[in-house]
């Protein structure tokens, strides 16, 4: 039945309840006697709650500013998702906290995967845990406002025509703060950015948002450690352009300041940037202009310079001369560690999993992680962020399905592909960045 839960009661008699700081809706787990008390206690011994089961999440309206699904399978969340976005429409600030159980991640996972590729995925947060109780013990980190949107989506290719998207989860608080300060410099004309960030913390995305925020332009993206050939020529064909005839045989070439006009251009690996990096840079960094190759007029740099390293600040500024660094003008973002983003690893993991799924179809698939595997996922340090994740889920899922292991993926197979990918000890550790 709905109920209220509340050790202080002051309605009046008649009146509508004033509305709940929080709606618990649960499975049938929840009908469990004492299952609820945990939650309870954890929301506050003062504060009005209510209660509905999965059988009646579309009777009664909600009125709270937060929800929680207690275990509710994933794929019967749309109508509880659909009515926190429409309270969301309306001027409320309502969070769905959707609390899962190991086993069922890869149904969460595709879920996720849908509603991102719909468009209606926001206001949501994520748990993971055993029992009630557990969730009991993440609920009060759980209950704070989700003000940006849940994912990023980015072509597969971000230059080259395609229907293809990938998703980029924005679940944990440390990644929304860092996603509305994207926002905020792409709006008052921040056009030089530093990204800081181990590899594979999703740095590409997060200067791709910025593009679709300043909405102008095109994203163009180099690399300097795969196109630096330390030809100063070369360097400066690739960044400024040349015209025809600037050397034998050359046909004009667009350079990646002039491609992407008043868009984005996106440095990668950009602890590179030194000798013929740095010195076709300087020009434009100090005049705001630059010169293609064998031309003979200027042209005027209206891209906005995003540059990225998975090196520290520190290995930077040792790695090049100081007055050369300065002419930057960077403001800096750090993206924060995986390992500090339990939400987000949640989601990959998730996502993972359902994806590996999807292909399966001699072998047959988990369904989820163990309660010890996730402990081993959470705690582990991941120098290679969402990259080493993915990795290690992927070895662990040919691991546990290959030999049709069970339902759930152990934690002697996650164990052994963080083995593999993710090494305690590596003498790379301590070159990268790190927030």
């Amino acid at each position: 039945m709905f109920g209220l839960s509340s050790k202080r009661d002051t309605d009046v008699e008649g009146a509508a309840p004033p509305p709940a700081l929080i709606t618990f809706c649960a499975s049938a787990l929840g009908r469990e006697p004492g299952s609820m008390e945990a939650l309870h206690a954890a929301v506050g011994e003062d504060q009005r709650c209510d209660v509905l089961f999965d059988d009646q999440l579309a009777q009664v309206p909600l009125r709270s500013n937060y929800v929680l699904s207690l275990f509710i399978e994933p794929s019967r969340l749309d109508a509880l998702a659909d009515r926190v976005i429409a309270a969301r429409q309306g001027g409320a600030a309502t969070v769905l906290i959707i609390a899962i159980r190991g086993d069922q991640l890869s149904a969460l996972g595709a879920w996720l995967h849908r509603r991102a590729s719909e468009d209606r995925l926001e206001g949501v947060r994520l748990i993971l845990a055993a029992n009630p109780d557990a969730v009991a013990q993440q609920l009060p980190a759980r209950m704070q406002p989700v003000p940006e949107s849940n994912v990023i989506r980015m072509p597969v290719t971000s230059e080259v025509e395609t229907p293809e998207f990938k998703n980029f989860f924005v679940f944990s608080q440390e990644l929304q703060a860092l996603v509305a300060r994207i926002r905020g410099y792409a709006q008052n004309g921040i056009s030089r950015t530093y990204l800081l960030g181990g590899p594979g913390s999703g740095k590409t995305t997060l200067a791709y948002y910025y593009f679709l925020v300043r909405k102008r332009g095109k994203f163009v993206s180099v690399n300097l450690a795969a196109e630096n050939t330390g030809d100063k020529a070369a360097v400066k064909s690739l960044l400024c352009g040349h015209v025809s005839g600037a050397f034998p045989g050359a046909g004009a070439r667009t350079g990646a300041f002039t491609h992407a006009r008043d868009g984005v251009c996106f440095i990668d690996e950009s602890h590179g940037m030194s000798g013929a990096v740095m010195e076709t840079l300087m020009e434009a960094l100090d005049n705001g202009q630059y010169l293609p190759f064998g031309a003979s007029s200027k042209q005027p740099l209206e891209c906005a310079l995003l540059f990225a390293t998975n090196r520290s600040w520190t290995h930077l500024q040792n790695s090049v001369n100081l007055d050369e660094f300065t002419r930057l003008g960077a403001a800096t973002l750090s993206v924060p560690e995986l390992n500090r983003r339990e939400e987000d690893m949640i989601a990959v993991t998730a996502t993972t999993l359902a994806k590996l799924g999807s292909k399966c179809t001699s072998w047959k698939a988990p369904v989820g992680l163990s309660d010890e595997a996730w402990t081993l996922i959470r705690e582990c340090r991941w120098h290679g962020n969402i990259r080493g994740l993915v990795r290690t889920l992927e070895a662990a899922f040919v691991e546990t399905a290959s030999t049709g292991a069970g339902a759930l993926i152990p934690d002697t197979a996650i164990a052994q592909g963080i083995a593999l990918w993710e090494p305690k000890t590596h003498h790379s550790h301590q070159i990268y960045a790190a927030a």
